[in-house]
């Protein structure tokens, strides 16, 4: 019986002890590799934006432009300005657009106009629920853009 205890024992000890070198300070070091990576993606990322605006600078003659998209429930609008290659959202409107989906709400509170701002393109990231309203102002946006080349 004492045996089967100490055999047991000794199971146990070896499935556990993988567990806590787990836990051991070495994994720590470990742990922080992924954020080294994050901010040195985040820094190509910026690289990325500012070669976008390079482009954009490039690209757009100056000018309003309009452009128009489908949305959910309707058309999406948007007035482009360009001025030294600078991207500026004069007006976006989506009237039709769902209430509280997030889409309408994304249009009036200034979310989209920020994305595009941003992204100095119709390359935004949307609005999560809000599928067809954020492909709806992509597009819109591509029209106009279109009309600056």
């Amino acid at each position: 019986m004492k045996r089967q205890i100490a055999v047991a024992a000794c199971c146990l000890a070896m499935s556990v002890s993988p567990m806590l070198a787990g836990c051991s300070a070495g994994t720590d070091a470990k742990a922080e590799q992924p954020e080294a990576g994050v901010e040195s993606s985040q820094s190509a990322n910026a690289a990325a934006g500012d070669s976008k605006q390079e482009a954009a600078k490039k690209d757009y003659k100056d000018g309003t432009y309009q452009g128009e998209g489908k949305g959910m429930h309707g058309p999406i609008n948007v007035t482009l300005t360009v001025a030294d290659g600078v991207i500026t959202v004069d007006e976006l409107t989506g009237p039709s657009e769902t209430e509280g989906v997030g889409g309408k709400e994304a249009i009036e509170d200034g979310t989209f106009k920020a994305q595009i701002e941003e992204a100095q393109s119709a390359d935004i990231d949307g609005v999560s629920g809000a599928t067809m309203t954020s492909g709806g102002v992509m597009k819109a946006v591509e029209a106009a853009l279109a009309q600056a080349k």
